[in-house]
């Protein structure tokens, strides 16, 4: 028996995607051959879905052992304060927290969240023959994803919490995700040391979490 069908010649071959949609109405009701908005209401849920067909996650509420910073640390310090960087050991340019392996990304919009408390010596920006106030130094924040600057921000100054994200569209497989911080410039006159010897905390993160989410569908 001949099937009724909505799909008709037309000038120049053009189409439009509603007469697919059209003939499958048309031909039969199976549900194999609905399109979604036909469905029952609620029928795609996450119950009839493949794990991660609509999203994952990946995070770790406790960078390393202890949520600080490891990587850049000064023994020489007072007994009291944070075994933080130093003038002596702070090498000024970009240093990484941590970097991590986003395994099974499957291509979509990938966002990446960072927080963090920051400590930042406002001593490094007003020093000794400075007779004016001066202005906080930052603690730069920075989120890599396969090598590309997903967000930036100056990041805080003197104490405080701080937080950074970004969201961008990465192809399909293992991510790799990289979180790194930058002191700001010293004065060139700042003290570097105590009256008692011990070398000048200058900045530390500690409390340090971060947040991956992405989104397939």
């Amino acid at each position: 028996m001949k099937k009724w069908t909505q799909l008709e010649a037309r000038t120049g071959a053009s189409i439009s995607p509603d007469l697919v949609n059209d003939e499958l109405r048309a031909q039969q009701s199976s549900m194999t051959t609905l399109d979604r908005s036909q469905m029952p209401s609620g029928f795609v849920n996450a119950a009839r879905l493949k794990d991660y067909a609509l999203m994952q996650a990946w995070y770790d509420d406790q960078v390393g052992s202890t949520g600080e910073q490891t990587n850049e640390q000064d023994t020489g310090v007072p007994t009291a304060a944070w075994v933080s960087s130093t003038i002596q050991t702070s090498r000024g340019s970009w240093r990484t927290l941590v970097t991590e392996t986003l395994a099974g990304f499957r291509g979509g919009s990938l966002y990446v969240e960072w927080s963090a408390n920051v400590y930042v010596n406002n001593i490094f920006a007003n020093g000794l023959n400075d007779g004016s106030p001066g202005s906080p130094n930052y603690m730069g924040m920075r989120i890599l994803v396969n090598g590309i600057n997903l967000a930036e921000r100056r990041g805080g100054g003197l104490h405080q919490q701080c937080r950074i994200f970004g969201s961008q569209l990465f192809p399909p497989g293992d991510v790799s995700l990289s979180l790194q911080w930058r002191s700001g410039d010293q004065s060139q006159d700042a003290a570097q040391t105590t009256s008692g010897g011990s070398r000048v905390p200058y900045g530390h993160l500690w409390n340090n979490r971060w947040l991956a989410i992405g989104r397939y569908r």
